[in-house]
């Protein structure tokens, strides 16, 4: 059974996130695990159990407090969405929190409500999806609107294809598999990164017989941005969800480099499954 990691703090975004693991939870066969982290002053300190260390010298009752409402808001939002799922409340820092929850539980995916964000917003302020989208081990798909009414027909896979592998990507085809959605295999071909498309052909076909797929189309597109094309491929196709790879590039390396992934995660709204590239 797929275990899926919904983080919430019981907002309109979160309810996203929620509706969509919901869905997609019924198809996986998956275990659905709601976490509420509630953020923590630098100035109060943890034991090793997760408890709050209580010497006296600060105050912890506003977060004792938030931890009771939390706790109280749980049973609502279960029966809304997953009766059946777990769920943790934790005190920390809640990137932090969610990435090591992750790896505990051996999460297979993460789903998030997100927000969009764009211009010099995106250098320094930077959303929970987007950075667990950056830096985490475990596959994140991220939404930025509700789509509990979506029927998902279709999902794309773009990536460079300057080879027939594809590191991490079990996710992306354990849904279309599971959604019994039409598969599209996507590169975009730039100014600065052509790429002949026999040979991007080649590699995609080698992809489709060493993973056994069917029920897919490969496609090949040309723009001037990656970014760009898979936004327009998308809205040519119709696709439901948009998986692609990262390098998880932060910081100078996203400014000097960039890093098309998280472009997507902060500008479309189709749900976007992330996984990491690098070993």
């Amino acid at each position: 059974m797929h275990k899926i990691l919904v983080p919430t703090d019981f907002s309109e975004t979160s309810a996203y996130g929620s509706s969509l693991a919901a869905k997609i939870a019924t198809y996986l066969n998956a275990e659905i695990h709601f976490l509420h982290v509630i953020n923590l002053p630098s100035h109060i300190l943890l034991k090793e159990d997760g408890s709050l260390f209580e010497d006296g010298d600060f105050d912890t009752s506003i977060p004792k407090e938030k931890l009771k409402l939390a706790q109280e808001k749980m049973p609502n939002w279960l029966a809304t969405y997953a009766p059946l799922a777990k769920a943790h409340f934790i005190f920390g820092h809640v990137n932090e929190t969610v990435l090591n929850h992750a790896k505990k539980y051996s999460i297979d995916l993460i789903i998030i409500g997100t927000h969009a964000v764009s211009g010099t917003q995106e250098l320094f302020n930077h959303t929970h999806g987007e950075y667990l989208a950056m830096h985490s081990e475990t596959p994140v798909m991220t939404l930025k609107c509700d789509r509990s009414d979506m029927e998902v027909k279709s999902i794309v896979i773009a990536s460079s294809f300057k080879s027939p592998e594809i590191p991490h990507v079990e996710m992306a085809l354990a849904l279309q598999k599971a959604l019994h959605a039409k598969l599209y295999l996507l590169r975009i071909n730039t100014p600065k990164d052509f790429m002949a498309d026999g040979k991007v052909l080649h590699n995609m076909k080698e992809f489709v017989e060493n993973n056994q797929l069917n029920n897919v189309e490969m496609g090949i597109y040309n723009d001037e941005h990656v970014e760009d094309g898979i936004v327009h491929y998308v809205a040519k196709e119709n696709i439901d969800i948009i998986c692609i790879g990262s390098f998880q590039r932060t910081g100078l390396n996203k400014l000097i480099n960039g890093c098309v992934s998280s472009d997507l995660v902060n500008h479309v709204y189709k749900p976007i499954l992330t996984f990491k590239l690098k070993n």
